[in-house]
């Protein structure tokens, strides 16, 4: 798969990244094509709906969220299931219907507010 050919440290992030997504019920995991980086990557999905996919560049890891501006914003902004930093992430980020929010993945401990996130839009998804 995708996160065999990453390095160790790398593949460490993404391996329990990948544990703790596939925890929540009814979510798989799939390599998507992005065209853009044409390169493929692992996403995570529930149903037709994807929670999430990460990039491997150079200079590191780095998951993405496609947050709706009408859907996903408005809870993730006004939620205590997310912490100021990860509010702060989705306010910055621009976009007019769709944002990209950005995660950096340095480390292990770098997957929990990604994962706040991910748990809000898997909840609004499975409601």
């Amino acid at each position: 798969g995708v996160v065999d050919t990453m390095e160790p440290g790398r593949a460490e992030i993404v391996s329990r990244l990948r544990e703790m997504a596939l925890e929540l019920e009814g979510t798989d995991e799939r390599a998507v094509y992005d065209g853009f980086f044409r390169e493929w990557t692992p996403a995570v999905y529930v149903g037709a709906r994807q929670l999430f996919h990460v990039h491997n560049f150079r200079s590191g890891l780095r998951a993405t969220v496609f947050v709706g501006v009408s859907s996903l914003e408005p809870v993730a902004l006004h939620s205590d299931e997310v912490s100021p930093a990860v509010r702060e992430n989705v306010a910055a980020t621009s976009g007019r219907t769709m944002k990209q929010v950005k995660f950096p993945l340095d480390s292990v401990e770098d997957l929990e507010p990604l994962m706040e996130l991910v748990r809000l839009k898997w909840l609004l998804e499975v409601d």
